[in-house]
């Protein structure tokens, strides 16, 4: 399979896609795992928040939706740097991956 295609399952299949790409694909680049890691921050940070918010007496109107659109966005700006092999790091979620995931990112050859 290709880095690029790597890449977009690791984004479309959320947070289990990114720790597939990320510990169960053995020879994948540097970018690829990066946007694996991302793929995981950005999904678990919706999911967090989605619970955090169900539980919450404060209704806020359309804040749902709001966080949805932006979980979408960050799937679609991550698949449209995987398509076009620009530098993975979205702003905001990528330092939090790599300070997260930083070590199994910088692996040589995904080992």
């Amino acid at each position: 399979m290709s880095e690029k295609g790597k890449g977009v399952i690791a984004y479309l299949l959320g947070w289990l896609g990114g720790l597939i790409i990320l510990y169960g694909v053995k020879e994948t680049t540097r970018d690829t795992r990066f946007h694996a890691a991302q793929s995981i921050v950005i999904s678990l940070a919706y999911i967090f928040i989605s619970v955090i918010y169900g539980f919450s007496p404060l209704t806020i109107p359309f804040f749902s939706t709001l966080l949805y659109i932006l979980y979408a966005l960050g799937i679609i700006f991550g698949i449209v740097r995987v398509v076009k092999e620009q530098d993975p790091e979205l702003p905001v979620v990528g330092p939090i991956a790599k300070n997260i995931f930083g070590k199994k990112i910088e692996e040589e050859k995904g080992e």
